[in-house]
């Protein structure tokens, strides 16, 4: 099902205007996946409810990370393997799944930390 021109407009204006409004708690960092691919990306990192802990695949501690669909233009598909790297204090957190919104404008994906 494809997202309407009317549709990507409206959910391009309220992402930016949430990046916008959290942008003092927008993390620096880079995505990588294991063929050497990178790319420098700022996202949002917030809790994961407990009521989408559906059992084997999502833990608790693991982090919601919603990412501009732009800033990771050059990474197909985001998936397990993957991982994200803060700037500040190189925190890593590894893919669990991704999603992408209808309109296609911004990833959700559900990471989790790994402390070395």
């Amino acid at each position: 099902m494809s997202a309407t021109p009317r549709l990507k407009i409206i959910a391009a204006q309220s992402l930016s205007g949430v990046f916008a409004y959290y942008a003092e708690f927008l993390v620096a960092g880079t995505y990588k996946r294991g063929d050497g691919t990178s790319v420098t990306v700022s996202f949002l990192v917030m809790p994961l409810p407990a009521d989408l802990l559906p059992g084997g695949t999502v833990q608790p501690n693991d982090e919601q990370i919603f990412i501009q669909a732009d800033a990771l233009a050059s990474v197909t598909n985001p998936r397990p393997g993957d991982y994200l790297v803060e700037d500040a204090g190189g925190l890593r957190r590894d893919v669990v799944v991704a999603h992408q919104d209808m309109a296609k404008t911004f990833w959700t994906i559900i990471a989790r930390r790994v402390f070395a």
